[in-house]
């Protein structure tokens, strides 16, 4: 047999071996009752492959039932808690890793009532939360006909304050979840009561969609709720003009409008905010009152309706 006459049969092979497979896939690969339970694609650490040698593999994300649960070095309460060594060398004080109500874990594997868990939300724990847990605490996520998750009362917190409004609590954070393309990362725990917009006969309430730096409110009532108000995540300005109406608020504040010069290429940075808010940043140069070319710093915020604050400082 030739080189190429065997190259050829083994190329034909593998071909045969990846159609086989995703054959498969089409006819085994999708499970209602798996998207339910939202197995998910995430590879556990090397740590949990080792510690899940001779216990039964799972996979699943689920949140925690409860607060102040401790995390431990095997499944059971013969083992030792793991000890969080970031708080404990900062503190100066024996400090150990708890998970709550407030986190998503992956459920990599069970033994014997216990399951071993790492943290997935938030992120900043996926190194450090990471253990055995009894697996009493676990409970699933609800997620409706189009696999959108539903929370529940217990994923949020409840006190004094925000107790009497449960129902228009969880209602607005799923409308909000389900309608804000820009609100697929909501933290239902951060769901609270608004002190700057409610009324005595009128409560306002807020929560955070997003995190780290592209965080922010939405803010809802049980009028919005009832009047079908939508959620849907706010419209940008266009970014032209929004540089035209920044460089219009420059002229209008000028001693000399006529001798403004606005950046338009290398001083300007345009952030557009998750909250639909632009930002436009950039600088400009203008004669002063005894005829004194000076360079300005601009910043203009806006929105879908236009300008709504600018301020302009001297260029240090």
């Amino acid at each position: 047999m030739s080189l190429i006459t065997a190259l050829m049969k083994t190329v034909f092979g593998i071909v045969l071996i990846l159609f086989a497979g995703f054959f498969l896939f089409g006819l085994f690969g999708s499970d209602d009752e798996n998207e339910k339970n939202q197995v998910v694609q995430i590879q556990p650490s090397l740590a949990a492959s080792q510690r899940c040698a001779d216990a039964k593999d799972t996979g699943v994300e689920y949140g925690i039932t409860g607060s102040g649960i401790n995390i431990r070095e095997g499944p059971g309460t013969s083992y030792d808690k793991v000890i969080n060594k970031k708080a404990t060398q900062t503190l100066g004080k024996t400090h150990y890793v708890q998970v709550d109500y407030t986190v998503t874990v992956l459920e990599v594997c069970q033994k014997g009532g216990w399951s071993y868990v790492e943290v997935v939300k938030p992120d900043w724990l996926k190194e450090s939360h990471r253990g055995w847990v009894a697996s009493r605490f676990l409970r699933g996520q609800r997620r409706d006909t189009a696999g959108i998750r539903v929370f529940t009362e217990e994923d949020f917190i409840w006190d004094k304050n925000t107790s009497p409004y449960k129902g228009t609590i969880i209602t607005g954070v799923n409308k909000i979840h389900r309608e804000n393309e820009r609100c697929k990362e909501i933290d239902p725990a951060s769901a609270y009561l608004s002190d700057s917009r409610s009324t005595p006969d009128r409560p306002v309430f807020f929560v955070t969609c997003g995190a780290g730096t592209k965080a922010f409110n939405v803010w809802f009532s049980e009028e919005d709720l009832k009047s079908g108000k939508a959620f849907k995540a706010a419209r940008h300005i266009s970014q032209s003009i929004a540089i035209q109406l920044c460089e219009q608020y420059a002229r209008q504040v000028a001693t000399h409008p006529n001798t403004v010069d606005f950046s338009r290429v290398l001083d300007l940075a345009i952030n557009e905010h998750a909250n639909g808010r632009t930002a436009v940043h950039s600088t400009f140069s203008a004669k002063n009152s005894f005829n004194l070319e000076i360079k300005f710093r601009i910043r203009c915020l806006l929105d879908a309706t236009g300008l709504i604050e600018a301020t302009v400082n001297e260029a240090g």
